[in-house]
């Protein structure tokens, strides 16, 4: 079941943050702080824009959004998909359940556009295609098409170690 995040499902959160920090490729760039973490969830919590995934027994995945006036159009509303991440072993559709939940809450709060973010992700030996070509792949499944390419340059590098 998709529900909004409590207070209490914060620990777990917290956890699968770490988690999809990491496999996004964030890491090599700078530590994850648990602190700013707890504080973003609450946030996004509170404006009701946070959701998590609950199969009865514990929380499995994760997901959030923001929405916020478009640069050039104050009255164009943009809903953008901040994070989702689902633990691995439960993997098997219900990524499309928490795009369809996210477009939901972003619809409820105004939005007009919804983008998703697909990163490149850090490399797995084991996978046939890369993170960024397996969520685009989904995507595109949900009537989503490729609108733009980010490019980054990190000034400072970090370990997290």
């Amino acid at each position: 079941m998709i529900r909004p995040a409590v207070s209490d499902d914060t620990p777990v959160m917290i956890e699968m943050g770490k988690a999809f920090f990491e496999e996004a490729g964030h890491a090599s760039e700078h530590p994850f702080c648990e602190q700013s973490f707890a504080s973003t969830l609450a946030l996004l919590g509170r404006a009701g824009l946070l959701l998590v995934v609950d199969n009865g027994k514990e929380v499995i995945g994760m997901a959030a959004a923001d929405v916020a006036p478009a640069y050039w159009n104050y009255e164009v509303k943009v809903g953008r998909e901040a994070f989702f991440y689902v633990k691995p072993k439960y993997r098997t559709g219900l990524g499309k359940l928490l795009i369809k939940a996210l477009e939901d809450v972003s619809l409820a709060h105004g939005a007009t556009v919804f983008d998703l973010v697909a990163e490149r992700g850090s490399p797995r030996p084991d996978a046939k295609v890369t993170r960024g070509e397996a969520l685009g792949r989904l995507y595109s499944a949900h009537g989503y098409t490729l609108a733009e390419s980010t490019y980054r340059k990190v000034f400072a590098c970090r370990s997290a170690a």
